[in-house]
């Protein structure tokens, strides 16, 4: 995921008025963050962008069946001694991440353009009680928004997958099988400094 361009902050009402125009800036690859009285109330990021990272909750699944749960590291510089088995998370921190909300896996819902710009403050709603919304437009589906509090979860996966790619896997296109090899492969290995001051 980039989720790495400027951010754009726009208020419901130029998103009635503009929606276009915040559909175009986001898929830049910039999110646009829709203020509502001056707070964050949703996030519109490009659908490939959400599409990517509904497979790299694919890959955290498979992931989580070999006992690997990213999600847990306090920071990524965490992550080599939690792939490598030599820390363990506690069964309560692996409850708690089984009852995280991940609400781009929720069922597809779409809204047309002039739909939205009707009922803004109903789709914002929707949102913000957990169901993201894509936004339709001239036959496609340029856009979504998310909740602020999905948008930072999002964030924090995308650092997730940056490790895994630099550590040479890409989650987002890697089969259940790459990620078997490559977490086998990642406990063969000597414990490096870092993962064994993690122990």
């Amino acid at each position: 995921m980039t989720l790495r361009g400027e951010m754009r902050a726009v208020s419901m009402n130029e998103v009635r008025q503009k929606l276009r125009v915040a559909v175009e800036v986001a898929e830049t690859g910039a999110p646009v963050m829709v203020l509502e009285h001056g707070h964050p109330a949703a996030v519109m990021l490009r659908f490939d962008e959400v599409e990517r990272a509904i497979r790299l909750e694919r890959a955290l699944s498979a992931l989580h069946g070999l006992e690997v749960y990213p999600e847990l590291a306090r920071d990524t510089s965490e992550l080599a001694a939690l792939v490598s088995g030599r820390v363990r998370p506690t069964l309560s921190a692996i409850r708690r991440l089984a009852g995280e909300r991940r609400e781009i896996l929720a069922p597809l819902r779409t809204v047309g353009v002039r739909e939205m710009q009707r009922v803004v403050a109903d789709v914002i709603d929707r949102v913000q009680a957990g169901q993201p919304m894509t936004i339709s437009l001239d036959g496609g589906l340029p856009a979504v928004l998310v909740s602020p509090g999905e948008f930072d979860r999002l964030r924090e996966l995308a650092r997730i997958e940056s490790w895994f790619r630099a550590a040479g896997l890409d989650l987002t296109s890697a089969s259940e099988q790459e990620i078997a090899d490559f977490v086998r492969r990642f406990r063969e290995r000597p414990a490096t400094v870092a993962e064994s001051a993690a122990s």
